[in-house]
C-alpha cells in the first residue's frame, strides 16, 4: 500500500494544501497576513495560502515523527537569524502559529493528542495515505521514488527527533550550546545518502563509550559527550562511503 513515505513532500504538500483549502476546519487566521512565520524571518510569506501549505506540512511531519510536540515542530520550522556584522544563529519558529494550526488539524479529526504530544489520527492517516496513492497513479513516474525503502527513511527521521529532543531536555546545557547543537543538527537532511552509514557508525561510537544502544544513550548523555557525539555524527557524514 502506498504511504506518505513513497512521494515526495513537495508533491505531498502541495496536493493536501489544495485538500485544506476545501476543509471547514481549516482556516486562515484573520493575522496570518500580517505575520512572519519566525522571528528568524525577515518578511511575512509572499504566498498568499501558505497556511495551509504550513498545515499541510505539518500533518505530514506529525505523521512521520508522531508523538511529537510543539517544541520539537518549532525547531524543525526553525532557521538562521541574520544578526547583521554578527554571526547568524539559530531561532526557532513560531509557537503560535504550531500550536493553532494542531488545534485546527484536531478539530478536523486528522491529529490526536497522546503522551507525548501529538500523532495523526487513523482519519488523518487514511487521509494522507490515500492521497499518497492519488499522486501515484497521477505521476506514473514516481514508482522508482516508491521503491525507496520507507524503514530507511523512518530511522532517519526519527534519529534526528530523538537528537534533537535529547538537545532541548538536557538541563545540563545552556541556551547559548542548545542554539549552537540545534543549528547543526536542523542542518542534517533526512535524505541524505550516507546518512544510514553515519548514524550507523555514530551509533557504534555510542556503543563503545557508554555500552548502550545510540536510542538509550542520546537521553542519558552530558552535556560534554553531547557535543562529542555531534561532532562524530557530523565526521561520519562528511566521509566518502
Amino acid at each position: 500500500m502506498t504511504t506518505v513515505f513513497d512521494v515526495p513532500a513537495d508533491l505531498l504538500i502541495k496536493k493536501v494544501a489544495e485538500e485544506f483549502k476545501d476543509n471547514d476546519k481549516i482556516n486562515s487566521p484573520a493575522w496570518s497576513n500580517f505575520v512572519k512565520t519566525g522571528v528568524h524571518k525577515e518578511r511575512k510569506p509572499e504566498n498568499a495560502d501558505w497556511w495551509y501549505v504550513r498545515c499541510a506540512s505539518i500533518i505530514r511531519r506529525v505523521y512521520m515523527d508522531g508523538p511529537v510536540g510543539v517544541m520539537s515542530l518549532r525547531t524543525f520550522y526553525g532557521g538562521k537569524k541574520d544578526r547583521g556584522v554578527t554571526p547568524e544563529v539559530f531561532r526557532k519558529g513560531s509557537g503560535a502559529i504550531i500550536r493553532n494550526a494542531l488545534h485546527q488539524l484536531e478539530d478536523a479529526g486528522l491529529v490526536e493528542k497522546v503522551e507525548g504530544g501529538r500523532v495523526v489520527s487513523p482519519k488523518g492517516r487514511s487521509f494522507l495515505d490515500k492521497t499518497a496513492g492519488e499522486i501515484i497513479i497521477d505521476i506514473p513516474e514516481l514508482a522508482k521514488f516508491s521503491n525507496q525503502s520507507e524503514s530507511g527513511n523512518s530511522l532517519h527521521s526519527n534519529f534526528i527527533s530523538k537528537l534533537t529532543s535529547s538537545i532541548e531536555n538536557n538541563s545540563e546545557i545552556d541556551d547559548a550550546d542548545k542554539e549552537k547543537y540545534l543549528d547543526v543538527v536542523s542542518k542534517i537532511d533526512e535524505g541524505h545518502e550516507h546518512l544510514s552509514n553515519a548514524i550507523k557508525e555514530f551509533s557504534d561510537d555510542m556503543k563503545e563509550k557508554h555500552s548502550n544502544d545510540v536510542f538509550e544513550s542520546l537521553s542519558s548523555l552530558k552535556k560534554e559527550d553531547l557535543g562529542d557525539a555531534i561532532d562524530s555524527l557530523i565526521t561520519s557524514l562528511r566521509r566518502k562511503h
